[in-house]
Formats: C-alpha cells, sequence, structure tokens
C-alpha cells in the first residue's frame, strides 16, 4: 500500500512537471528519494515473526579445502539479522583475527593479513574485530554460528551452527553429538568440548544448547575428550557447576577416532553447599536464619528446624553460647544434597536487647486443622517416601510462632459430631476421647488420629503450653475445627531395567513439576551380565501423570541425580527414561514401563548437510 501511494504521488508530480519543464529537474531526486525510501522499509501487518534466522548459503562452501589465506568467507541468512547479535556469535576454532560486515542478510568475515599482524580496528557501523592471528597454512578452522545471532524482531537462531574450512588438504570427521535432559527451556545452556593435551583436558569449543535440546561438535580430530555444560554458559567454569545447575558425560571420556559418538547428559543441581546469608532475631533465645539457596532433601543438622519458608530454618539457642554482647551460632555439620556431610560455617552475632514478654500462638490457616495422611518417618528425608508401606497414618499438625513447651503427658480432647436418635428429636453429643499432642519440632505438634471420620472438634489447654522465656499462651481453652483428607485410593508401576547390571534408582517424577514424589532402588546383587533384566515396582502413587526416570546410584544419597565433579574428576551417573508420560489412576497396575539404558540419542544432521536443504 506504501509503494502504491509514492507511485501516485510520483505520477502526479511528473505530469504537472511536464507543463513545468522547469521544476522537472529539482522533482527527479526528491522523487528517486521517496522510491528508495518506499522499497527499503519493512511491509506492515501480518502475523508476528517468532522465527530466528537461518544459514541458507554459505560462500566458498563448509567443508572447502585449500582456503585461500586472504579468503573472504560470506553467509547469507534467509532474513536480515542485527549487527549487533553478531559480534559476541562468531567464533573460529582456533582463534582468528577477522572483520565482518553486515549487510542486510549476508555477513562477510574477512580474515586478517597474512602477516599476523593484529586487527584491532573497528569499522563504523555494522562491522567488528577479534585479535589473534589471521588464517594459517596446513590449518583446519571450525566456525561457530552461535544461537545469539537474532533479526530485528530479537529471535535468535534454532541452533548452533558449525561450518568447516581447511588451508590445507583434509578435514577432520570426527562427531560428539548428543542431547540434554532435565533443562529449563527458558534459560539458555552451554556445552563445552574439552580435549587431553598431557595429563589434562583443555578447553577447545563451546556451542549454545539448540532449542529442541540437541548440541553437536563436528570436525573433531583424533583424540580423547571430555563434554560439560552449565545453564547460563560456561563462563567461569569449572567454579561455575558450583553455582549453577550443570552436567557432565556419563562416561570417563569420549575416545574419537574419525567416527561419531552420540552421547546424552542430564543436568543436575549445583554442587555447592548452602551458606548462610543473613541471621533474624525472632526472640531473645530464637532465631530464624536465612540460607542462599535451598537445602532441598538434604538431612538438615540436629538443631535446625524447617518454616514454610524454603530458605528460613529456626535455631534454638542454648544459654551457654550468649554473652551480653555477642551470640555464637555453630550449627555443627550439615548435608548436601549427596548425603556427604561438611562443616558449616560458625556465626559470632550481636546480642540485642531483647526481652519476651509476648505470648507463643498457633499459626493455623483459618482455626482449622486438616488430618491427612502421613508419610512413615521424617518428611525431611527422601528415603522416606520410597517402599510399600507409604501412609504411616492420619495425622493433624498445629505449628507454633515461637518454639514452645509442651508438658509432659499433654493431650488434646477430640469430640466427635452431635448425633440424633431414631425417633428421638433430641440431640446427644458425639463420640470424644483424650489423645497425646506430641511435640515433633520445637515448633511444631503433631496429633495421631485413628478414626478421623468421628471427629470435627479439636481442643487443648493453652495455659499449659510456654515459650522459653515461660509465657504462657494467653487463652486458656484453645479450640480448632478438624476438616478430614482420608488417603486417596493409589496405583503402582512396574517394569525393568534393561541395558545395565549396577544398582539403578527409578524415579516417578510429577509431570507437570518435574519433582520427585516417590522412588525405589532395585536390588541387582546377583546381577552380572548387561543383558540382564532388573525388575522393578513403585506403589503406594496418587491418580495423576508422571514421568519415569532412572539412573545408576552414585554416593550416599539415591536421589537426587548426580551429575559428577571436574575437579577431581567423577563421571556423571549413567541414566535412561520412560519416553512417554504415565497416567496412574485409583487402583491402577501399570505394567510394562520399560527404562532402556541401551537406546541411543537420535543421530542429527550435520551443519552442512542442512544447510544444502534449506
Amino acid at each position: 500500500m506504501v509503494l502504491q501511494w509514492f507511485q501516485l504521488q510520483f505520477s502526479s508530480v511528473m505530469r504537472y512537471c511536464i507543463l513545468r519543464p522547469t521544476l522537472l529537474l529539482a522533482a527527479l531526486p526528491c522523487a528517486a528519494l521517496l522510491w528508495h525510501c518506499a522499497a527499503e522499509n519493512p511491509p506492515t501487518g501480518g502475523p508476528p515473526d517468532t522465527e530466528g534466522p537461518r544459514v541458507i548459503r554459505v560462500d566458498p562452501p563448509s567443508g572447502t579445502l585449500d582456503l585461500d589465506l586472504n579468503q573472504t568467507i560470506e553467509i547469507t541468512f534467509n532474513e536480515q539479522v542485527d549487527p549487533i547479535s553478531v559480534s559476541s556469535s562468531m567464533i573460529f576454532t582456533p582463534e582468528v583475527s577477522f572483520t565482518a560486515r553486515v549487510r542486510g542478510k549476508r555477513v562477510l568475515i574477512r580474515p586478517a593479513s597474512t602477516s599476523g599482524a593484529r586487527t584491532d580496528s573497528f569499522s563504523v557501523g555494522n562491522s567488528f574485530g577479534v585479535e589473534a592471528g589471521g588464517f594459517q597454512d596446513g590449518r583446519t578452522y571450525v566456525l561457530t554460528l552461535q544461537r545469539g545471532i537474532r533479526d530485528y524482531r530479537k529471535n535468535g537462531l534454532a541452533r548452533s551452527y558449525q561450518l568447516v574450512f581447511s588451508t590445507g588438504g583434509n578435514i577432520p570427521t570426527g562427531r560428539i553429538q548428543g542431547r540434554i535432559t532435565e533443562f529449563n527451556t527458558e534459560r539458555s545452556v552451554g556445552v563445552g568440548l574439552f580435549l587431553r593435551v598431557d595429563s589434562g583436558f583443555v578447553h577447545v569449543q563451546s556451542v549454545d544448547l539448540a532449542a529442541d535440546s540437541s548440541f553437536s561438535f563436528d570436525y573433531l580430530a583424533d583424540g580423547t575428550y571430555r563434554l560439560a555444560a552449565v545453564e547460563g554458559g560456561l563462563s567461569g567454569f569449572p567454579a561455575a557447576i558450583h553455582r549453577r545447575p550443570y552436567a557432565l558425560s556419563p562416561a570417563d571420556s569420549l575416545l574419537i577416532q574419525g567416527d561419531t559418538i552420540t552421547t546424552a547428559l542430564c543436568l543436575s543441581p549445583p554442587l555447592s553447599r548452602p551458606q548462610i546469608q543473613s541471621v533474624e532475631w525472632i526472640t531473645p533465645t530464637y532465631v530464624a536464619i536465612t540460607f542462599d539457596m535451598p537445602l532441598g532433601e538434604a538431612q538438615l543438622p540436629p538443631n535446625l528446624y524447617p518454616t514454610d519458608d524454603p530458605l528460613t530454618f529456626g535455631h534454638l539457642l542454648r544459654p551457654e553460647t550468649q554473652t551480653s554482647d555477642t551470640t555464637v551460632i555453630d550449627l555443627g555439620l550439615g548435608h548436601d544434597w549427596l548425603g556427604e556431610s561438611y562443616r558449616l560455617e560458625p556465626l559470632a552475632i550481636p546480642t540485642p536487647e531483647l526481652v519476651d514478654t509476648l505470648p507463643p500462638i498457633s499459626v493455623v490457616s483459618g482455626g482449622k486443622v486438616v488430618l491427612e495422611p502421613s508419610i512413615g518417618g521424617d518428611s525431611s528425608h527422601f528415603g522416606d517416601i520410597s517402599g510399600n508401606n507409604r501412609y504411616g497414618g492420619i495425622q493433624g499438625r498445629i505449628v507454633f510462632s515461637e518454639p514452645v513447651h509442651l508438658p509432659p503427658g499433654f493431650t488434646a480432647r477430640l469430640s466427635g459430631k452431635e448425633t440424633v436418635s431414631q425417633g428421638e428429636p433430641s440431640r446427644r453429643p458425639g463420640h470424644a476421647v483424650d489423645l497425646p499432642l506430641n511435640q515433633e519440632t520445637p515448633l511444631v505438634a503433631i496429633l495421631d488420629v485413628p478414626e478421623p471420620e468421628r471427629y470435627d472438634r479439636m481442643t487443648f489447654s493453652g495455659w499449659e503450653i510456654t515459650d522459653e522465656a515461660g509465657n504462657a499462651m494467653t487463652d486458656s481453652l484453645i479450640s480448632f475445627t478438624l476438616v478430614s483428607n482420608p488417603p486417596r485410593a493409589t496405583g503402582s508401576i512396574r517394569g525393568t531395567i534393561v541395558g545395565f547390571s549396577g544398582r539403578v534408582v527409578v524415579e516417578a517424577r510429577d509431570a507437570a513439576t518435574g519433582r520427585c514424589v516417590t522412588y525405589t532402588v532395585t536390588d541387582s546383587a546377583n546381577l552380572n551380565s548387561e543383558d540382564s533384566q532388573i525388575r522393578y515396582v513403585l506403589t503406594d502413587i496418587l491418580p495423576g501423570f508422571y514421568t519415569i526416570f532412572g539412573h545408576e546410584q552414585v554416593g550416599i544419597s539415591p536421589v537426587p541425580y548426580y551429575s559428577g565433579r571436574w575437579e577431581p574428576y567423577q563421571r556423571a551417573a549413567r541414566f535412561g527414561s520412560y519416553p512417554e508420560v504415565i497416567e496412574v489412576r485409583p487402583r491402577w497396575e501399570v505394567d510394562g514401563i520399560d527404562i532402556n539404558f541401551k537406546v541411543a540419542t537420535p543421530i542429527l544432521p550435520l551443519d552442512d548437510n542442512a544447510i544444502k536443504r534449506e
């Protein structure tokens, strides 16, 4: 429409200029300018652009031999690319000094002169420089186009491209390809390749994980390699794996001899141990300690009590730790998510002038205590959700605002609903019973209820409950409404482990959140062959949708999955998964959910072949 409007205006101007020849020369430059603007502006309207650029042509083509040392490489995309995005997203391996100029859909790459002079200058506009040597004779160069290259709509490449050129007569044919599982698709993941040199490994290449979770390193010379992936990129590696989710290969090393190796990696939590971030005084003898990261399912130090905030835990101070001006907090041993113990750093903090005159209160939403099925054992340990006896009874849970003391033999009275006898209009009180109210932690009291359907009210004496300063609860009689939430009918999942002979941990994970809801460890004591099949069963699974993930048990704790260490090096656990989401319904027994450790990652096409198909 814009172009048609300019054409009409141009025609009108020209008809007028024919009648007035003196204006013709002045009108022609203006008309040309208008025509140029109309032709260059992108069309408006239409569906939004959500796809990133694609490489459709490389000249000279990827795979060129005997490349001239001064050869300009031209890369053509299917749409215009943002010049700003190109500067940090084109990497030569080995490093090459070059300048690049962006011209719409084309990027022209010019190497430095063969004299080896450094290229420090930046051209005005759409170009940049990299400091290194130029092309050298008899070398193979891999040019990686990272996913940071984007169009003017901020859409990046769907995958990295690797192009290869040789200033000699041959190109290596080795390839390492694969996929990464369990990663957040909204966050970038950088994959690094490391080559064995003498007694160590040095970083040689990096690529971005593709949108479909795949990666590949092409044109690799023969050698021994290792892989590492870190959420957010490999900047600061190897320290980065202690602060961000990461993945290492489930093999000690990958030997390339002109062939292709396909592998799979799985992201796991960072290796770092939680550090204390802040301490807040609640009372003169009770502090809330906040950590810099969730402790997850790791075993807690015995003097930490969980709160509703996953980062914050309560700590009850001992009198000998306090002086008039300083309080020393020594939490002793902690446990990381692998189950390994370590010592938490002690803290010395100023002692505030606090006088505890406030009575404790109960923290119960809406005055209702929910009677729910309890999972047997200490719920802070993942191991307690495994096994056949999932439900240990029905419990009510009462949380207090600060640590409290319940006297010995303390009970709560449960009363039933009023009943109406047959033929009598009057109501009679329901059944009543006194049950022990047990202190689980200084903050939590637990009530075990054998017949929850018979009761709708709970009361206990508030004056008998005191805090550390001796303040009693204000009400002589505390009353709550009981809401029964009985256990739901459950199902089970059964299957076999194929292609692995060690101990395997099988997890059922919520399909929506990815959280492990239960697991089992297979018994493989008598299995010596990878051709053997190990049976597993997951019982008492609530109705819902699940993914099934199996992995080799490494370390003390069966879960979560362990992705290894870099220094000292330890490979990641081998793993496998069932390819489909499993639905569990009440009293269902889902069988045949086999986990095959031998299933290979799908083979990915070489990048230069993909370009030829565009």
